[in-house]
């Protein structure tokens, strides 16, 4: 197989370019950090055609180990494939001290790896079988080794939705000495700069006056984010269904509300969406959202 085929069957074990985050090269590995860890295919990964093994590296991230002379061609094939620029680690070749990372090599793989340990380390190894996979085990660890402590320091690529209700596509506009003279346009420019300041790779906001496309985008939202802050609006006082919702997910969520609901209507002093929530801001405009967007982030350990 070319490098570019090798490079497309690799994307297609991982979710395809959607579900990359990053890439990168470093020595013999083609490191891919993604969105959705559920998505990748190991066991066709191990199948791919020069794929030595792999490594699990943190949360959302996996590394494909190729030979050292394979893997770069692979890596600038991988990178034109996803359209994300990948990055040539720094600390590549530098031998520090050994790897923490847990290495699976591939079926069938064992022999190949063997041989290129052989010219790569300049010694004589013997024949792989079932009882020195751990010998090469080693020798793979020894020939990727890392950064110190680097895959326990990295941190988990968190994604964050942002769910807004209805009527809320109408700030500035909507009884602004109640709900302030920001625009919506403000309140997204707010939550992409707090997300990101905060350390989530993502951000997704999404607005719907219409109670059933809220519950919709709740439910796409499990296995793909890994927090959630919502202002359901006037929802928040009359929906089960959007309660429902989040407590099937099971994803972390804060309940957020520009105004100061607790000193409002009495019809307003009910939320439904509450009893699934971590903790409830009011009353702070839309720099609110900055606030449960930082606590999110704590609660995730970003």
């Amino acid at each position: 197989m070319s490098d570019r085929e090798i490079a497309s069957a690799v994307l297609g074990c991982v979710g395809g370019a959607a579900n990359v985050v990053a890439n990168s090269l470093c020595m013999t590995r083609l490191r891919i950090t993604v969105a959705n860890p559920m998505a990748i295919n190991r066991i066709s990964l191990d199948l791919v055609d020069g794929v030595l093994g792999t490594a699990t590296r943190g949360t959302n991230g996996v590394e494909v180990v190729f030979g050292p002379k394979a893997v770069r061609g692979i890596f600038n094939e991988f990178s034109r494939l996803t359209g994300v620029s990948g990055d040539v680690d720094p600390q590549a070749g530098v031998r520090t001290h050994r790897s923490n990372l847990h290495v699976h090599i591939s079926p069938g793989r064992r022999k190949s790896y063997v041989a290129q340990a052989d010219a790569h380390e300049e010694r004589t190894a013997k024949a792989a079988s079932a009882d020195d996979t751990l010998d090469l085990t080693r020798l793979l660890e020894d020939d990727i080794e890392d950064e110190v402590d680097e895959p326990e320091a990295e941190k988990p690529a968190r994604r964050l939705l942002v769910i807004n209700g209805p009527n809320l596509n109408m700030l500035g506009i909507r009884e602004p000495a109640l709900y302030g003279k920001e625009d919506y346009a403000a309140l997204l420019e707010l939550c992409k700069e707090a997300a990101k300041n905060a350390g989530f790779v993502d951000c997704r906001c999404f607005q719907s006056n219409h109670e059933g496309a809220i519950v919709d985008e709740i439910q796409d939202a499990f296995g793909i984010f890994d927090g959630l802050v919502i202002n359901p609006g006037a929802y928040t006082h009359t929906s089960v269904a959007i309660l429902d919702a989040v407590k099937a997910i099971g994803i972390p969520t804060i309940e957020v509300h520009i105004s100061k609901v607790e000193e409002r209507e009495d019809f307003r002093q009910v939320s439904y969406i509450r009893q699934a929530c971590l903790e409830t801001i009011t009353g702070l405009g839309i720099e609110g959202y900055r606030v449960a967007i930082n606590h999110m982030a704590e609660h995730l350990g970003l």
